[in-house]
């Protein structure tokens, strides 16, 4: 066989996984050859090999196989444990070494004490002058070999543990070499005349993915914004893509190609008190469901409905003023069947260590309509939003952005999916150059009906909505509101201020009952706009959210 050198000339990656392209050439005679591609990735997908070439030859095999080591032989194994068991047999001689002389030091420090501090009258006459000296120099003189003793000692055992260190290493190395195993792919060839041969083998890796990530930049100057299109590429498949070109893919090979199958929808009947009961715990769990989402839910519908008002929003962004940069190359675009792929310029490296590596896809300028948008019931700041086309060839996955404003960074946000052509808006943040005001002027009931007639009770409520420009440019500012929506016919709501017959482009309602005034407010111009409606309803009943 045949091991052959390859490189990795092409990385695809998905968004939760890659394809590997590597590259092989080799001069081969004419005849039956077995080429081998060898350390392969342990992430591989065994089942996604592939193999094809160039040059005079016939492909007639490939096959993935896993090649673990052969075990150590005996005599090797057997002799590594004999110089273990030799050097922890030296190791436990200094041990013993050590323990005895500091006994030795210990026996030293007992003699002085007696000497300097006796117990009794009878140690200090046994003692003159002349013995108490030969002493003295009796302990300093061993005192100093026993501690030149024990350093020697233990510097002696530091270069054994050492030793001993390195015989394990070895020990668990060849132990470790057992578990091992080495993926390879064997091709087979069949030459027919001499010369090159070049290979492509590619498979399928699991632990690499990318995300895209924008800078949106926006100047109120020129009335454009400079979207640059980004990817960040992450991977650990055990491999380093060293020099390869990159390509970026939307397919998703972990979703299935072919449409879920239905399958017998069949109900069952119960007696009536089972039927109650269900029923029972049905109306509690819904009612609490209604009670604790319903706040959210509609201030969720309402920033819906405001994303949804030129076929998508964004209701985040990131901008900033267009400075004269270096030109950045963008990648080339191919659109599939089912799927967009991004050929990114030049040659990357990305490390099989989850660092992330940044490549530009795209860097365009689109010219932008500014709006401001308010819902003075849930905020009084005016939010400054732009629509832009996307005029490219480049679909905009939904990713995360980053806002700049006339070069001033604003904020992150989010970018929801647009296809080429599509429309879409971005917000930018408030601009506190529009003042926004929501006052609530009053309450108050109106009874009606008589002795013999069903008696109506009607509340009436009143708002006004206020809003300045304090810029010195003319704006569009779409307010935003909504009446209540009736969850029973014998509960009835009437908008009476604006008067509302059809759409119109200054005021328009949907099915949600939602309001929304368009002006062009001209600069220091203030607006005010009335919103008044009323709420019929039985009067031995009572309204619940209102």
């Amino acid at each position: 066989m045949n091991m052959l050198t390859s490189q990795v000339a092409l990385v695809t990656v998905f968004p939760n996984r890659a394809q590997i392209t590597r590259t092989a050439t080799i001069d081969l005679p004419a005849g039956e050859h077995w080429l081998v591609f060898d350390n392969l990735p342990a992430s591989i997908d065994q089942k996604s090999v592939q193999v094809n070439g160039a040059g005079k030859a016939i492909i007639t095999k490939v096959q993935f196989q896993q090649v673990f080591p052969e075990p150590p032989s005996d005599t090797q194994y057997k002799a590594l444990q004999a110089r273990k068991i030799a050097q922890e047999t030296n190791i436990r001689i200094l041990q013993e070494k050590t323990r005895r002389l500091e006994k030795q030091k210990v026996f030293l420090d007992d003699i002085a004490k007696k000497v300097t501090n006796p117990n009794k009258q009878a140690d200090i006459l046994e003692f003159n002058p002349t013995s108490w000296l030969e002493m003295l120099t009796f302990y300093q003189t061993n005192l100093a070999e026993t501690d030149h003793q024990l350093l020697e000692t233990e510097l002696e055992k530091r270069k054994e543990d050492e030793i001993l260190a390195k015989i394990n290493w070895e020990v668990q190395h060849i132990s470790s070499q057992t578990a091992t195993r080495t993926n390879q792919v064997v091709v087979g060839l069949e030459v027919r005349e001499a010369g090159a041969i070049s290979l492509a083998l590619a498979y399928m890796v699991h632990h690499a993915s990318w995300q895209p990530i924008y800078d949106l930049r926006v100047s109120t100057e020129t009335k454009q914004m400079q979207v640059n299109y980004k990817a960040i590429v992450q991977q650990q498949t055990g491999e380093n893509w060293d020099n390869t070109e990159l390509r970026l893919s939307t397919a998703q090979p972990a979703i299935s190609g072919q449409q879920p199958e239905l399958s017998p929808w069949r109900i069952q009947l119960h007696d009536t008190k089972h039927r109650d009961v269900n029923r029972s715990q049905s109306i509690q769990l819904g009612g609490a469901r209604q009670m604790f989402n319903a706040p959210v839910s509609a201030m969720s519908n309402m920033f819906q409905h405001t994303q949804q008002e030129t076929n998508e929003e964004s209701s985040d962004g990131w901008m900033g003023a267009v400075v004269d940069e270096i030109d950045i190359i963008t990648a080339v675009v191919e659109t599939k069947a089912t799927a967009v792929f991004f050929n990114i310029a030049g040659k990357h490296i990305v490390k099989s260590d989850t660092t992330d590596h940044q490549v530009t896809i795209m860097q365009t300028d689109f010219a932008a309509h500014f709006r401001y948008s308010a819902v003075p019931k849930l905020s009084t700041f005016a939010y400054l939003k732009i629509k832009v086309k996307n005029e490219t060839a480049f679909p905009f996955l939904a990713g995360e952005t980053n806002i700049f404003l006339d070069n001033n960074f604003v904020a992150n946000a989010r970018m929801n999916a647009v296809a080429p052509t599509e429309e879409f808006w971005t917000f930018l943040g408030i601009d506190e150059g529009i003042k926004i005001e929501y006052k609530f002027l009053k309450k108050y009931e109106k009874k009606e009906g008589g002795m013999f007639t069903k008696k109506i009770q009607t509340w009436l409520y009143e708002y006004l909505i206020m809003v300045k420009n304090h810029k010195q440019t003319e704006e569009e500012i779409v307010i935003w509101d909504q009446l209540p929506i009736s969850g029973n016919e014998q509960l009835k709501i009437h908008l009476i201020e604006p008067t509302y017959k059809e759409n119109t482009d200054r005021l328009k309602k949907n099915e949600m009952e939602y309001l929304e005034w368009f002006f062009i407010a001209k600069p220091n111009e203030e607006i005010q706009i009335p919103f008044k409606f009323s709420v019929e309803h039985p009067q031995d009943m009572y309204v619940q959210g209102l």
